[in-house]
């Protein structure tokens, strides 16, 4: 209970407090009594001493020394009974007391120290009960709330009337998610930039209380927001409600009804959350198995399907996001399965993709799939998804990755794959996007979105390993190779040149600038050191493919 409230007991009648008014609202937990000089090192935060003043009557400056330690452990106030030991409090005593804030009261004769302080224990002992009872009464009615069927933002407005103030519920990043009634539209947009700022710093894990700054048309009644954290395994958000007094925080009575209502929001939240983990999971096998090829059935593929409205479209793309791990300021994240933060922050972006991906207009499906975010996208008729300037759809992504980073905090990059006709053709679609995704990365490149490029024959040879390049090139050229100097690059050229011309005498012989019988010489000769016939169909191919290969391992 407040100090205040204490001395308006009829057992305190005639007290009068002498020094640290300001203070009067300090908490008192207990009460003690003074029997000895050390009784400083006994005392314990919130605790009333009351004392004769007997062991400081010949050392006057002890009781200035006590009202400092006192104040610095955060006792709640000193009563002292004058005009026995002590005829006044001190006027030091009092300057220094008025500066900490620290109440001094003056205690009457008629009572004894022992009949006030076991009268006081007494109150505090029954108020203490009484809180408790206000506190199991006050869990059972936002209990059955939530047996009955209500939801949570008929507690939030049953709070409200309860504790005759505004409140509402906010997400960890200062998200509305319930307001009462009281809590009006003008009021909650005043509030919001002041509470924003407020849980951008770490958020602490018991209940506080910030000053406002309103201004007199957004509602300046109110002074105080006294904000309550709702934890589970994570920071779930914060239960805010506003106070008109400026002097004090809310009384217990109301720090009760606030503590039961943010258990029980808890409590809903992580049944609501169970929910979704357990519908989210079924998504993501299901979408897993799908874009993995191992659903083979089109009926069960339609089926299930259908509760993601996915059917009937003219065209689906698969787009694969991942958070750039160059940015990944937390470690690897085999290390972070185990942290409680990876799951929250993983969770986060899902929300935040979710959130900013719906703005765009197409119809989704947003599951996870090992270390990727993917969307299966319905496009309309009219939308073109073609890369270039032309392609608004890569145009909104790239926007997207650019909110992404410079709004949230969150560094993505995507992979785009080509559209498809049918849904059954979403897997093709997706490991374009995966693949395309990865040739990104292979670029060094950050934050990107990279649509899918089908690869040219180079690309194809750049799979396979330089060794065997050369091994294959050298094979196939090796009568060749053994001619030093300009001979051996005259023939290698005019049979490159002659490949390239599509086996044309004239045209390979015009771009060398050679006569035809040159040409046609080197050619034979050719033909007479490989042992192969140049026009053969077969040797062509491997002439062709083997010069393709040369640019690939010659620049090492």
């Amino acid at each position: 209970m407040l100090l205040k409230e204490l001395i308006s007991l009829p057992i305190y009648a005639n007290a009068k407090v002498v020094a640290g008014h300001d203070g009067m609202t300090n908490s008192v937990q207990s009460v003690n009594i003074m029997d000895a000089p050390d009784i400083i090192n006994y005392l314990k935060p919130h605790e009333l001493l009351l004392t004769t003043g007997y062991a400081m009557k010949d050392h006057p400056e002890a009781l200035l020394s006590l009202v400092t330690s006192m104040a610095k452990v955060g006792c709640a106030g000193l009563a002292i009974k004058t005009k026995r030991f002590l005829q006044e409090v001190p006027e030091d005593v009092i300057k220094c007391a008025e500066r900490l804030q620290f109440p001094i009261i003056e205690l009457s004769l008629e009572q004894s120290l022992g009949d006030i302080s076991n009268f006081s224990l007494s109150h505090i002992l029954e108020k203490r009960t009484d809180e408790l009872h206000y506190a199991l009464t006050t869990h059972k009615q936002f209990s059955q709330m939530i047996m009955l069927g209500k939801s949570t933002g008929d507690v939030i407005e049953a709070l409200a009337i309860l504790i005759d103030s505004p409140v509402m519920l906010m997400d960890a990043y200062a998200g509305l998610l319930f307001r009462s009634s009281s809590m009006t539209e003008e009021l909650y947009a005043t509030l919001h930039a002041e509470l924003q700022a407020e849980f951008a710093s770490p958020s602490p894990h018991g209940s506080f209380t910030i000053p406002l700054s309103l201004q007199p048309s957004a509602g300046a009644l109110y002074s105080n927001a006294e904000i309550h954290p709702i934890i589970t395994f994570q920071l779930e958000g914060f239960l805010v409600a506003l106070t008109s007094d400026i002097s004090k925080h809310f009384s217990n009575l109301t720090k009760h009804a606030m503590e039961q209502a943010a258990n029980v929001v808890g409590l809903e939240l992580v049944k609501k959350q169970a929910v979704k983990e357990r519908s989210r999971r079924y998504k993501n096998e299901f979408f897993s198995d799908f874009v993995d090829g191992l659903i083979t059935s089109e009926q069960e593929l339609m089926h299930r399907s259908k509760n993601y409205d996915l059917l009937g479209y003219p065209a689906y793309i698969s787009v694969v996001a991942k958070r750039d791990t160059s940015f990944d300021l937390f470690g690897s994240s085999s290390a972070l399965e185990s942290d409680g933060r990876f799951i929250s922050e993983r969770d986060r972006h899902y929300n935040v993709l979710k959130s900013e991906f719906s703005k765009h207009d197409a119809r989704f499906v947003l599951f996870t799939k090992n270390e990727y975010f993917c969307f299966l996208v319905a496009l309309h008729a009219s939308q073109d998804v073609t890369e270039g300037k032309e392609s608004k759809f890569i145009e909104q992504l790239k926007h997207m990755v650019g909110a992404l980073g410079e709004q949230h905090g969150i560094p993505i990059s995507i992979g785009v794959g080509n559209p498809v006709s049918q849904l059954s053709h979403i897997p093709l679609s997706y490991k374009e996007a995966v693949e395309a995704l990865q040739t990104g990365y292979d670029a060094r490149k950050k934050q990107f979105v990279q649509p899918y490029r089908a690869k040219n024959f180079n690309n194809l040879l750049r799979l396979i390993p330089k060794e065997e390049l050369k091994e294959y090139y050298e094979e196939t050229f090796k009568d060749l190779l053994s001619i030093e100097g300009k001979e051996r690059s005259d023939l290698l050229k005019t049979l490159s040149t002659f490949y390239n011309t599509h086996c044309q005498l004239a045209e390979t012989a015009k771009q060398l600038f050679v006569h035809r019988n040159t040409v046609t010489y080197r050619l034979e000769k050719c033909e007479r050191l490989t042992g192969r016939d140049l026009r053969d169909p077969v040797e062509s191919l491997r002439f062709r493919t083997a010069f393709s290969m040369e640019s690939l391992f010659m620049a090492d």
